[in-house]
């Protein structure tokens, strides 16, 4: 396992971070984010501790660096928001719950998308990030995901 440490913002001095813990294959497992280098040191201990994690697999992307990656605007981080299926029975509800995300993450400028997808075990958010995908079969395959979970929620609505 790896850890990833991405500082994405700095805001009245304070420098935001996204910690991703990432498996051998590149895929990321866990993301935190981190406001603070104290913090961000804290976590990266926290979890090189618990996973045995050692210095050669932490690796650190800069605040230039990050925005030069998402430039393009290519790679969307995905959010799949998994809710309770008796939600799903009042289009309503989950219609504001995803306005209400959606107008949050657009007024931090963030490129991302959300599925809300119904389940019956624990609700959850998994992220999937597709700059670590660096098997273009993989990104083929998420990106033929996200085109089926579009058309299926265009037929809903």
């Amino acid at each position: 396992m790896k850890i990833v440490t991405k500082n994405y913002a700095i805001s009245k001095g304070d420098r935001s971070y996204l910690i991703y813990l990432v498996d051998h294959k590149g895929n990321s497992l866990e993301c935190f984010d981190i406001v603070g280098e104290k913090e961000r040191l804290n976590k990266e201990n926290e979890l090189s501790e618990k996973y045995n994690i050692n210095t050669d697999n932490i690796s650190y992307v800069s605040l230039e660096d990050f925005k030069s990656q998402d430039s393009s605007g290519e790679n969307p981080l995905f959010l799949i928001f998994y809710l309770n299926s008796e939600m799903f029975s009042s289009k309503g509800i989950v219609q504001a719950y995803g306005d209400n995300v959606k107008k949050y993450l657009d007024n931090k400028g963030d490129n991302i998308r959300l599925f809300f997808m119904p389940t019956k075990g624990e609700e959850r958010i998994e992220c999937i990030n597709p700059v670590f995908i660096e098997d273009q079969t993989e990104f083929k395959k998420l990106e033929k995901l996200v085109e089926e979970l579009e058309k299926q929620f265009q037929l809903v609505e």
